[in-house]
């Protein structure tokens, strides 16, 4: 009787112990496969991004060339139009130079008038907003270039 008992346990453990061995290779694997996905999802995800950036400046530089392309395309013209067309950028800058240094001017000799000293009014005139734009139309002007030649190298 002992050893009927024994023989069934032996018999339902030798059977058992393959399934729970499968079992715990099987979670194994999934685990395995659940990792192995999540990894090539932030891969793609990341790759993902990089290609957003990658076409982003893509885009950038595609439309400077435009830009360029049109720039040139109106320097080549001639006649009246053509003239009108190439002055509009430069009389704009012009225009709106010759108005903010008689802006500056007017408002440092009304300051100096007024009993101000020329270091002090020159200290309120030439503020951050100031000096902001002044870096913004330089940059506008001469950054491009320099970022141009940079990028040549």
């Amino acid at each position: 009787m002992l050893s009927g008992l024994i023989g069934s346990i032996l018999g339902f453990g030798s059977s058992v112990v393959p399934a729970i061995t499968e079992h715990y290779k099987t979670k194994k694997s999934m685990e395995f496969e659940l990792q192995k996905m999540e990894k090539i999802a932030e891969l793609t995800a990341k790759g993902y991004d990089h290609e957003i950036k990658r076409f982003a400046e893509m885009g950038l530089h595609e439309e400077q060339k435009a830009l360029l392309a049109h720039d040139t395309a109106i320097s080549q013209g001639t006649g009246f139009m053509s003239a009108l067309q190439k002055s509009v950028r430069p009389v704009i800058t012009y225009a709106f130079f010759i108005l903010f240094a008689a802006i500056e001017i007017t408002l440092l000799r009304e300051s100096v008038n007024a009993g101000m000293s020329l270091t002090n009014a020159l200290n309120v005139l030439w503020d951050d907003d100031t000096k902001a734009i002044f870096a913004a139309i330089i940059s506008f002007w001469f950054g491009s270039r320099a970022i141009e030649k940079a990028r040549d190298r």
